[in-house]
């Protein structure tokens, strides 16, 4: 079987799309159509709210779309770790919004009878390395005293040996674009006008907020919310936030392997999950994660993720390859609340692993923020917090910025660039960002990424320029493929000498 380059969820989808032609009012204006921000619509429709959702490309085409699909109290951020930085009650409040989370999800399928195959099932967070154990122990205390119901040293149904684990009861896993598709359905019956292929360029906030788009079309709102996993164009909270890629396998499911969501805790991390797709089981392998547009050769991430599945699981048969980025904050937990500096513009970034969860979390709490009710995780997560513990991490994240906003070259001349590769070289006093297609024409792009002038990088994996600073990528044609760019890259001649 030859592997798919779209994720095993990414089916087409026949849908017309129905991009903004004309000016619009709103209550609200939300920004992004994954699983946050088609959630957050349909609360606040249903609170009376008239809402409008502007989509840069497609339904879930995001990170809902890339993602493997776990939905778990298990954070990234580990509990003992959060009880340390955010106290107990804050590790407890970072539980319940979780659970709540699972259960809003779980609730909106069985109300809109949305076919997304939700099961529940157990989470394990395990490790093969008997020195880790302790950590695993210390890990069990802290989750349990956040009040999750957990078990130490469950049975993990994997074929290879453990040293240790912990069984988080009653997660959950589905088919997300299925759920989003689901949510766009509700939203459809309710009158909720969802325009994708509608771009967003600008922000201006007034008496009202008034957004830009590709276009040149407006919208009018007294509230925005910014669901697009990385806040558009801002600069002040991307120097608390780190971006990563992380690449995901699907393969025809082996036998012995339990339906449950497992990650381990090597590093590079693994996470593992089983799917059903159009009646067929997959074992989907995620993890290799790196630092994005600093790996230089992403492609080899898939071989090594490729090697582990084969040596643990005993895999042959790959049909789906992809990867997306994780954006994380530097303290563990997401920015989620109005936007610092802000009246009536929200935001919600740094989901780290646990997008669809803390995007369901952002969903709830901004929707109870704009709709003026008191949510008791509203603290937790506001977006302009700043922990103490935090500041080295801070500087550490930023720390590779001023090198990359420094001109370089990877090669002189063109005729140094491989047929499917690219690089950055100049000419005519420019930096250039250059492919080669299988034809052998070059694609030159300004190398310089338009966000905050970071040099890009080559993504040999995805046959993308990754900008190594705010995480902004785009295609070898310069277009957008993820911000918080807003503007793509101009196109530049290349002599081929």
């Amino acid at each position: 079987m030859t592997p798919s380059t779209q994720s095993l969820w990414s089916t087409h989808d026949p849908r017309p799309t129905n991009p903004l032609d004309a000016d619009l009012d709103a209550d609200v204006a939300i920004i992004g159509a994954g699983i946050t921000g088609l959630t957050a619509a349909l609360k606040l429709a249903e609170a009376g709210k008239t809402v409008v959702v502007l989509e840069a490309r497609m339904i879930g085409s995001g990170v809902t779309g890339g993602t493997s699909a776990h939905v778990t109290e298990a954070v990234d951020a580990r509990y003992k770790d959060l009880s340390k930085h955010f106290g107990v009650d804050g590790a407890r409040l970072v539980a319940q919004s979780s659970r709540a989370a699972l259960e809003h999800i779980a609730s909106r399928v069985a109300a809109l009878d949305i076919a997304c195959d939700l099961q529940r099932v157990s989470g394990y967070l395990y490790t093969e390395d008997a020195s880790k154990r302790d950590e695993l122990v210390a890990e069990h205390a802290a989750a349990t005293e956040a009040g999750l119901n957990v078990e130490l040293d469950a049975l993990v149904g994997v074929p290879f040996a453990i040293a240790g684990s912990i069984r988080f009861a009653d997660q959950l896993r589905f088919l997300p674009l299925d759920y989003v598709r689901g949510l766009a359905g509700a939203l459809a019956e309710r009158g909720v006008r969802v325009h994708e292929q509608t771009r967003v360029t600008k922000i201006e906030e007034g008496e009202a907020v008034v957004l830009t788009t590709e276009g040149g079309w407006t919208v009018r709102a007294r509230s925005v919310f910014c669901a697009t996993h990385t806040p558009l164009n801002l600069v002040r909270i991307h120097t608390k936030l780190s971006h990563e890629q992380s690449y995901v396998m699907a393969f025809a499911a082996p036998a012995g392997v339990e339906d449950a969501l497992l990650w381990d805790t090597a590093d590079p991390y693994h996470y593992t999950r089983l799917a059903v797709v159009d009646g067929k089981q997959w074992l989907i392998v995620g993890g290799e994660d790196h630092a994005t547009g600093e790996e230089e050769h992403p492609a080899s991430a898939f071989e090594r993720l490729g090697a582990y599945a084969r040596e643990k699981y005993g895999v042959t048969d790959e049909g789906y390859r992809w990867s997306a980025q994780v954006v994380s904050s530097v303290d563990g937990l997401p920015f989620i609340g109005r936007n610092g500096g802000s009246k009536n513009v929200y935001i919600a970034t740094g989901f780290g692993g646990n997008g669809l969860t803390f995007g369901t979390i952002s969903a709830l709490l901004v929707s109870d923020l704009v709709l003026g009710i008191d949510n008791p995780w509203t603290a937790l997560y506001h977006t302009t917090r700043l922990k103490l513990s935090a500041l080295g991490d801070i500087v550490k994240a930023q720390a590779h910025v001023p090198a990359h906003l420094l001109g370089h070259t990877d090669v002189k001349l063109p005729s140094e660039i491989a047929i499917g590769q690219g690089a950055v070289l100049k000419q005519d006093g420019k930096h250039l960002a250059v492919y080669r297609d299988a034809e052998g024409t070059l694609h030159g792009v300004s190398a310089r990424c338009t966000h905050a002038g970071c040099m890009v990088a080559f993504n040999d994996a995805e046959r993308s320029w990754d900008c190594p600073c705010h995480g902004s990528r785009f295609a070898t044609d310069g277009s957008i493929l993820e911000g918080p760019a807003v503007v793509q890259l101009e196109c530049h001649h290349v002599r081929d000498e």
